[in-house]
């Protein structure tokens, strides 16, 4: 496994935030879920998870950029740059 499988510390660290929000997101709809059924209680955990991804990736680009393009780039981008992924 050589220096080809070596992470950064930028992945790194978006592996444990990752974790964390996995954790997380468990940990609020099992208990949102209490009383419920498996399916229930399954969806919930995913629906958490994701309210929690996207809120952390809504305050990292708010973060990273003041105009607003933050890690996805911004809708404009999208748009005006579509000619370069074709």
């Amino acid at each position: 496994m050589g220096a080809e499988w070596e992470l950064g510390a930028e992945a790194g660290g978006s592996l444990l935030l990752c974790a964390a929000l996995l954790a997380a997101g468990c940990a609020l709809g099992l208990r949102l879920g209490r009383g419920r059924g498996a399916a229930d209680r399954g969806a919930l955990i995913w629906l958490c998870y994701d309210a929690l991804v996207h809120f952390a990736l809504e305050r990292v680009g708010k973060t990273t950029n003041q105009e607003g393009a933050g890690v996805l780039g911004s809708m404009e981008w999208n748009f005006k740059n579509t000619d370069k992924l074709l």
